[in-house]
């Protein structure tokens, strides 16, 4: 039977320099998940979309409820083959096609913006096709909704401009960051010879508190110059130090809020490179639940449970249990 393991990464949704994700949850967010007929297409045979995404409870609490969006991204493909070979006759020009449709199953948690991925097949679209497929959506679903909100207040006779309205409701951007394990880290750093560089990408987070993080000065001076995100770079021709290295790119990854890439050579004089995606937190799923909320439930308790156990770093759920509350009623 394959095994399932499912990933884990910080979804940073910003709306301008002030709003947030669950700021346009209903009006935008949401929306743009659910929406069925949203299709992302790449190159000609190719097409990404979201498919019965639902909004979900995870929690039984009335007073501390737990939202999520949980659905299935899918990779629409045509697949071409040009030839076969045969024992007798070798390789034989025979070109079929075959159409292919791998999927994902994701859990985005609106009360930290924490995503659960679940690649289901062989060949499921990755984390970074979930991205751009996302982004693109939530830019659609938020120019039909200042279309709408335009519409409505030149009905009312007001004077308005789109330009203006672009300005009051600014477009979302999108990061997604995969979670990093210790562990992981450090076996993969450990592979360097010679650790040359390591590029650090400091994003602007999503408004979760990040404590004691050891770039934060650095972040603190990107914020005070309004940038969007500041990339820092440490070097070293001979060689960095690879302890020091891992715990620098230990403490910096932790929250899902900084990117790295680390350049230098292996053992064998062979060029190595990584990033997150290199030592990204994975956990089995076993005996997968037959419904999507089930499904989803499952994801949530690994989640939980890693949590719990420090293998993930995330913030609380209750940071934003008010407008989580007035959610509810979607249900």
């Amino acid at each position: 039977m394959r095994q399932h393991n499912a990933t884990f990464a910080n979804f940073i949704c910003r709306f301008g320099d002030e709003k947030v994700l669950l700021d346009y949850a209903e009006e935008i967010v949401i929306p743009a998940f659910t929406r069925d007929t949203f299709v992302r297409s790449y190159g000609k045979r190719t097409n990404y979309h979201f498919y019965d995404v639902e909004l979900v409870g995870l929690s039984a609490d009335r007073e501390h409820p737990i939202l999520a969006l949980a659905g299935r991204f899918i990779k629409d493909t045509e697949l071409t083959r040009h030839q076969i070979f045969d024992a007798k006759r070798g390789l034989i020009q025979d070109e079929r096609r075959m159409r292919s449709s791998p999927s994902a199953f994701f859990v985005l948690l609106l009360n930290n913006h924490r995503l659960i991925y679940l690649p289901e097949t062989p060949h499921a679209p990755d984390l970074n096709a979930f991205k751009a497929t996302a982004e693109q959506f939530l830019r659609r679903r938020h120019n039909e909704y200042v279309d709408q909100l335009y519409a409505a207040l030149k009905a009312e006779g007001e004077k308005v401009t789109k330009k203006s309205l672009f300005e009051t409701h600014p477009a979302p951007k999108l990061e997604v960051i995969a979670l990093t394990g210790a562990d992981d880290i450090a076996e993969f750093v450990r592979r360097y010879s010679i650790l040359k560089r390591i590029d650090f990408r400091i994003v602007r987070p999503n408004d979760d508190i990040d404590a004691g993080e050891i770039l934060d000065q650095v972040r603190e001076f990107s914020r005070g110059l309004n940038a969007e995100r500041t990339d820092l770079t440490t070097a070293n021709i001979n060689g960095l130090d690879i302890e020091a290295s891992i715990e620098a790119v230990t403490a910096a990854t932790e929250t899902g809020n900084q990117e790295v890439k680390l350049t230098g050579v292996d053992e064998n004089g062979n060029d190595l490179a990584g990033n997150n995606d290199e030592f990204q937190i994975t956990a089995p799923v076993e005996n997968i639940p037959p419904t999507p909320v089930g499904l989803a439930r499952r994801l949530y308790e690994i989640y939980e449970t890693m949590t719990q156990n420090g293998a993930i770093r995330a913030p609380g759920m209750d940071h934003a249990i008010e407008k989580i509350r007035q959610l509810v009623r979607l249900l």
